[in-house]
This record gives structure tokens, sequence and C-alpha cells, in this order.
């Protein structure tokens, strides 16, 4: 799978995991190294909008995904 961080508005699979029974996964390798994601770091855990699973975001990044959400938004309203 191609793993170029400049695409990073690309949508990306990096397989499938399971939920053991505490809740947890196992972040694949190949994305943990794109986003740098290292033990210890915490992530930022939300509900996809179309409730069918999660987002996990590293929070120093949030404050740059709510911009670009916003903007979105704003030109969706222009359109209609």
């Amino acid at each position: 799978m191609k793993s170029n961080k400049s695409t990073k508005h690309e949508l990306s699979i990096y397989g499938i995991v399971t939920v053991n029974d505490k809740g947890q996964v196992v972040i694949p390798a190949d994305a943990r190294s794109i986003i740098d994601l290292r033990a210890g770091d915490k992530l930022i855990v939300m509900l996809h909008p179309t409730k069918e699973g999660v987002v996990l975001l590293k929070p120093d990044s949030l404050e740059a995904h709510a911009k670009q959400l916003l903007n979105k938004l704003s030109d969706a309203k222009e359109i209609n």
C-alpha cells in the first residue's frame, strides 16, 4: 500500500482490526508510522458522522481538522 505523507487528504485503509474484550484495538504499524504515533501518545476519540465508526486524532491536529470541516460546511452552504 502506498504510504505517502503528502497525500494526507486521501482515504487510506491499513487493514482490519479486532476489538478485544477491553475495547482495545491495535493500530497497524504503517498507520502509526505515517502519523508518527508512539507509545504514550494521546488520541482524541470522535464519533464519525455516520455513527458507524470512530475517528482518532492527535490533539495537536484537532484545530487544523476543525478549520477544514468549518470551511467545508461554509462552502456547502454557499452552493445551496
